[in-house]
């Protein structure tokens, strides 16, 4: 066995994060699976002055109590084997990451694997080898007074973590870009400002900003995921599957890069290889509703629409299932694969005939895919039941008024550009026009929002 060696900040070059709230740990989750080990950190935390320990030998039991504790200091042995790992350490996150508990981790030998992972999942403190009382001590010291932390960069990442509560992506940004020019060589808040502009769709900035992290820290898993995060809503789906298969086999247990890489072979058309993905992801979290998603739509895709409807289970709401279908629909429209397309949109009225509101909006994303399709007159009709449907769905009347005025006049408007982007937003394009005044036109609405 090689000597104990701790990971701190100077040798991963990065600021983690240390408890949530100032003064003493007052509850700690073990979930060591060395029975020595266990019970020397029972004995000294204890002795540290925890009042309360709980030693989980169960993933499922300590998953649980992680859920209850939001703020509970965590002890993980990564000795429990990668994949429980992954799902305890995914299970210890905060809501909006930046609010994570303090977390210890544990391992007998240090790797380039280790060190990666436990970045990636915000982990306070690494030790590896043999650990003893005095260890033990240094480390909880380390956590409880936040030394791994500056006091400015712990009061940005509270801030940060309410405005995200808030939805205030402007805010986010500008916190983490002042915290980001007062510590430069802060690798964790360098990462959370590539997120926050990902998250506020300012691409450029993300881009930028990502290449420069990535210059100094090239094995930063979480910056190569943010990386193809950007490339996939810029429809570079090829370069995005490239970026984070890298990151995969690296980490090849997290569920939300399992996810993403479902959804970008979905976007290139490889449905039985995103089905694989999203397969997977449902191994660690039979609960995501990402990979719930991702797998009804390979389903639906693959013609296998009842079978996907079933696998979906129970959803929240009407407008839920109406948008599963319509991202299914979606990509198969990306594809050119109209007929498919107007079949998952006419299959989504059937399972959703009792709401109004929900087949109105079906409707409306149809007459869009009949339009990519060339079928004008078709789209018409069906912006017209959208209308007719829910009179309060105005892109409809909208849709619809540009369409007469269009075919009145012996033409029709441009196909809408086929975006590649996973998650599309309202675009408008311009109505074909060949004077000033038909060019006032208003612009024909593509709503494929999901």
């Amino acid at each position: 066995m090689g000597a104990a060696q701790d990971i701190d900040k100077g040798e991963i070059e990065t600021d983690l994060l240390a408890p949530a709230k100032d003064g003493p740990i007052t509850r700690a989750i073990l979930f060591v699976s060395r029975d020595t080990v266990r019970a020397v950190l029972m004995r000294e935390l204890s002795n540290y002055g925890i009042p309360e320990i709980k030693a989980q030998e169960s993933l499922a039991d300590c998953i649980e109590d992680l859920k209850k504790n939001p703020t509970s200091l965590l002890v993980i042995d990564w000795e429990h084997g990668e994949e429980p790992v992954a799902k305890a350490l995914t299970a210890a996150q905060g809501p909006h990451r930046v609010d994570t508990r303090p977390i210890f981790f544990l391992a007998l030998d240090i790797s380039e694997r280790v060190v990666s992972i436990a970045h990636e999942y915000n982990v306070s403190l690494i030790h590896t080898g043999e650990i003893s009382k005095a260890d033990i001590v240094k480390h909880l010291d380390d956590i409880v007074h936040n030394a791994l932390m500056s006091p400015i960069c712990r009061q940005t990442f509270r801030e940060v973590a309410e405005l995200r509560r808030k939805g205030d992506k402007a805010m986010v940004v500008s916190k983490l870009r002042d915290l980001c020019d007062r510590e430069p060589t802060n690798l964790r808040a360098s990462v959370e400002l590539g997120f926050s502009y990902c998250e506020a769709n300012m691409l450029d900035d993300a881009e930028r900003w990502l290449h420069s992290v990535a210059s100094r820290y090239p094995n930063d898993l979480r910056t190569k995921h943010l990386q193809a995060r950007c490339a996939m809503r810029r429809g570079q789906f090829d370069k995005a599957f490239e970026t984070l298969q890298e990151a995969s086999l690296i980490s090849p247990n997290n569920v939300e890069r399992l996810v993403e890489l479902g959804n970008i072979l979905l976007n290139m058309d490889r449905v039985k290889d995103a089905m694989v993905r999203f397969h997977e992801a449902l191994k660690l979290d039979e609960n995501n509703k990402e990979a719930k998603t991702g797998r009804s739509q390979c389903k639906m895709l693959l013609g296998q629409v009842n079978e996907a409807v079933k696998l979906l289970g129970q959803m929240d709401n009407p407008e839920e299932l109406a948008s599963v279908f319509n991202g299914a629909a979606i990509l198969a429209i990306r594809q050119q694969r109209f007929e498919q397309g107007l079949d998952l949109y006419k299959a989504a009225i059937g399972f959703l005939s009792h709401d109004n509101s929900s087949v109105a909006r079906v409707f409306f994303n149809m007459g869009v895919g009949l339009v990519k399709w060339g079928k004008p007159k078709t789209a018409l009709a069906a912006f017209e039941r959208a209308a007719e449907l829910d009179p309060k769905l105005e892109k409809a009347k909208h849709n619809q008024s540009v369409l007469q005025a269009s075919l009145k006049k012996g033409g029709a408007p441009a196909k809408p550009a086929t975006s590649k982007a996973p998650q599309p937003q309202v675009v408008e394009v311009e109505v074909t026009s060949s004077n000033k005044e038909e060019a006032a036109q208003p612009a024909f609405i593509e709503d494929v929002d999901q």
